[in-house]
């Protein structure tokens, strides 16, 4: 079950990455000395004295969520694929941008590194929103998807990222009325919690090596009993030797496993 557990890893990634970035983001801010978000930027955090923090923070999240959203791709398979291939083009670029925003600044080349960050940061911005706002619709209209067979989609996790979307186009409006820093935290907030949510989602259910099988933790007897059952029918037909067999064989080992670990 090696190709199961390296899937789920993927996943892991993209949350655990999330989740260290979003903590030490948050730090930065607090350990920095008359820092509010209310009046000041995320950007800012890199130039006082917890510029490492908010350095590592970008380049854990940068880096780490790349395989996620690879992994992302897998899972909505024949469903807008020209969308799909573009979400995950756009994420992969983005995710590279956002590591580079984690690059401490050079005051030797100061004028240089200024522009350059401008650039990284607007893109890990315009870029994530850009990308969400098209899986949320992937993730939206799965139930009319004919011929899709990954996991059903909550409905909120389409919804928050629709609403990045529009915040996104609210930053962009008043960036050059008033300071709007706190459109900017809630903004950054938003993109952590939809990642957060989806991966949550993802490890949520389990997926099997056979096209359209997915599980719930909760639902594990269920597809042992089913597994066991298909092995029975395979068997009676004399295609105990065929590669499904095999698969099941493995799902069912698996699943032993699992429950057994579980009482």
């Amino acid at each position: 079950m090696t190709s199961r557990k390296e899937d789920r890893m993927e996943v892991l990634f993209g949350f655990f990455g999330t989740q260290v970035s979003a903590i030490l983001l948050i730090t930065a801010a607090f350990l920095s000395p008359g820092y509010t978000p209310l009046k000041d930027a995320v950007s800012s955090l890199g130039w006082g004295n917890m510029k490492s923090l908010f350095s590592i923070s970008f380049v854990v999240s940068g880096s780490l969520c790349i395989p996620f959203y690879i992994y992302l791709e897998r899972e909505l398979i024949n469903i807008k694929d020209n969308i799909r291939r573009l979400a995950t083009g756009v994420s992969i670029f983005t995710c590279v941008c956002i590591a580079l925003v984690g690059i401490i600044p050079d005051e030797t080349y100061l004028d240089i590194f200024v522009l350059f960050h401008i650039f990284v940061a607007a893109v890990s911005f315009i870029g994530s929103a850009l990308y969400i706002v098209l899986y949320s619709y992937l993730m939206y209209i799965v139930p009319k998807a004919k011929m899709y067979e990954g996991p059903k989609f909550k409905k909120y996790i389409a919804y928050l990222g629709f609403s990045i979307g529009i915040i996104l186009i609210l930053f962009l409006i008043t960036l050059f009325f008033f300071n709007n820093a706190i459109i900017e935290w809630i903004l950054t907030i938003c993109i952590y919690l939809w990642i957060t949510l989806t991966a949550i989602h993802l490890i949520s259910y389990k997926f099997f090596n056979i096209p359209g099988i997915y599980y719930k933790r909760s639902e594990y007897p269920e597809a042992l009993k089913k597994f066991e059952d298909a092995i029975q029918i395979l068997d009676r037909l004399d295609l105990s030797e065929e590669p499904i067999s095999e698969t099941l064989k493995e799902n069912i080992e698996f699943l032993k496993k699992e429950l057994e670990e579980k009482t």
